[in-house]
């Protein structure tokens, strides 16, 4: 552990390949886990009612988000919502929900077993939850549930505001929003993005929110690839301070607003991971990539993303300079056949361990494809994509060689992604990620079985379909080995065989990312769900511990 890792940065088709087989060889092989009791999936439960179609709705949601209390009883989840598309600011023609929103949430008081909707938080001014959501509990008395997401103006949908931020408690098991607050981008025109949240478990009341910033450049707002930015509270989310800026952004900028080159070329910074040391550190994870190039007067994509870290000893007033703890082969041009953005973001994950024989350590979850992939966003492309764990014991400043978790794919036909990492109070490592087995779902080879709309207008076609579910892998060695993956969705999704609206919205069929919280023995898993064929939000507890009486 602790051992300094790094890779040569990819020049070409041919240095991506290289990338790739330097990650392949470097990963640790799989090493059986210490022996422990059988870990449990609970009952795949749909955390929402059934799905109404046009005219009385409007068919997605995506399961993103979920905290608990230290004890595993008290529970919140949010998703996404194609309903809150209904009625103004939107215009959809079906009945707007009460409040509006992008955001959904649900509540349990019993340990997941049974669930409330709640619907959308309440609006924050002239600003609604606009998606995206993130969760996290905190607060000086430790039961403090907020909330983190894109902000629309709740009259105009071309206005991005913000981020909308709340606050709720359970109280006599009802959960309840205690107040909202906007937080605007500090230069009119900025777009944010992509926000995530970690709150302090020792009753500091410490909390960050880090996004993208696609700023206002060359005269148009959100033009830029983006910059990485931090906000932080010490009172809870009552009053904030920053943004400290943690990665700028290098979109070129030319001398005339006019040139179409400006705000062309620059790296797309998006995706945070966000996560608190156990002391003063602030520690903030982003996809890097893909850099956008002018080749021959055309933007042109470069296959390969950085895995970016920065840190923050001061919490989080200042930041050391980012570095790329990994260059992957992106996922960006290869997607799952059935997933309906024509691209797809690699979404690193970042945990830190509360307690445990390896208190402090930071473990990091990435995804890369194992070879370049430059092909079409309406192409089928069927390279496999694997999972990896990283690890440092001494506040990010070298890192382990990188792990292969689940065991290596085949070159085609199998794509994991969105590996995400929780620690247990005991220190016990778990990941959950998607799995889609990109193959035949007919008996016939001939027949075009997937046909996607992707949100550019294109289709997706091919021969083959997206299979897939949601997996667990979990180590009680502090990452140096894990057990074999458990499955968790107990049903296949065929995408290839669901439908949703798209609502103009930049909605994705099986979400941008998954949720995992962990508590006293017990997680509990967040994914969308294709089994009704619609896109369904769903929600499980996987126990990794016995029943206590």
């Amino acid at each position: 552990m602790g051992r300094a890792s790094s890779l040569p940065p990819p020049r070409g088709a041919a240095r991506d390949f290289v990338v790739w087989a330097l990650l392949t060889a470097a990963a640790s092989p799989l090493v059986a886990a210490p022996p422990v009791a059988v870990p449990h999936v609970g009952p795949n439960l749909r955390l929402h009612g059934p799905q109404r179609p046009a005219p009385d709705g409007q068919i997605g949601r995506v399961g993103s988000a979920v905290a608990t209390d230290a004890a595993g009883r008290l529970v919140l989840a949010a998703w996404e919502t194609l309903q809150g598309s209904c009625g103004p600011p939107f215009g959809k023609p079906c009945p707007a929900p009460v409040p509006p929103g992008l955001t959904a949430v649900g509540a349990s008081s019993d340990g997941g077993r049974t669930w409330t909707e709640l619907g959308a938080p309440p609006p924050v001014g002239d600003s609604i939850a606009g998606g995206h959501p993130w969760l996290d509990r905190g607060g000086a008395d430790r039961q403090t549930f907020y909330l983190v997401n894109r902000a629309r103006h709740a009259a105009d949908r071309s206005q991005q505001t913000g981020l909308t931020f709340h606050r709720g408690h359970f109280k006599e098991g009802s959960f309840v929003w205690d107040d909202g607050k906007l937080l605007a981008p500090a230069v009119a025109g900025d777009v944010l993005r992509g926000p995530s949240l970690a709150a302090a478990k020792d009753g500091s009341g410490k909390l960050v929110v880090g996004y993208g910033n696609l700023r206002k450049i060359c005269g148009q707002p959100g033009r830029s690839a983006g910059q990485i930015e931090l906000l932080r509270s010490s009172d809870g989310g009552v009053t904030w301070e920053g943004p400290a800026v943690v990665s700028p952004d290098d979109t070129a900028v030319t001398a005339d607003p006019a040139d179409p080159a400006c705000g062309s070329p620059g790296t797309f910074q998006f995706a945070t991971s966000v996560a608190l040391g156990l002391r003063d550190e602030v520690y903030v994870l982003w996809q890097a990539g893909p850099v956008a190039a002018i080749v021959d007067g055309a933007v042109v994509n470069q296959p390969v993303v950085g895995i970016r870290f920065a840190r923050s000893l001061d919490g989080g007033k200042t930041f050391q300079a980012p570095r790329d703890l990994a260059r992957v082969n992106g996922l960006w041009e290869n997607p799952a056949v059935g997933y309906s953005k024509d691209n797809l973001n690699n979404f690193p994950r970042l945990a830190v361990a509360p307690a445990g024989p390896h208190a402090g350590r930071l473990y990091v979850t990435y995804a890369g494809s194992l070879e370049p992939v430059r092909a079409p966003a309406t192409g089928q492309s069927l390279v496999s994509s694997e999972i990896y764990l990283i690890s440092s014991d001494d506040q990010g400043a070298t890192w382990s060689p990188p792990r292969l978790l689940a065991g290596a794919v085949p070159p085609t036909g199998v794509k994991r992604f969105w590996p995400t990492v929780a620690v247990e109070p005991d220190g016990a490592v778990d990941v959950t990620f998607l799995e889609s087995r990109e193959t035949q779902a007919t008996s016939d080879p001939g027949d075009v079985e997937c046909r996607v709309e992707l949100l550019s207008g294109a289709t997706r076609a091919g021969s083959v379909s997206s299979l897939a579910d949601v997996w667990w892998v979990r180590s009680t060695d502090g990452g140096a080995g894990f057990g074999a993956p458990i499955r968790v969705t107990s049903q296949t999704s065929n995408w290839c065989a669901t439908r949703s609206d798209r609502a103009g919205l930049l909605f994705a069929n099986f979400g941008d990312y998954l949720g995992l919280a962990a508590a006293g023995g017990r997680l509990f898993a967040v994914w969308t769900d294709g089994r009704d064929g619609v896109p369904d939000a769903y929600v499980a507890e996987l126990r990794s511990q016995e029943e206590k009486p």
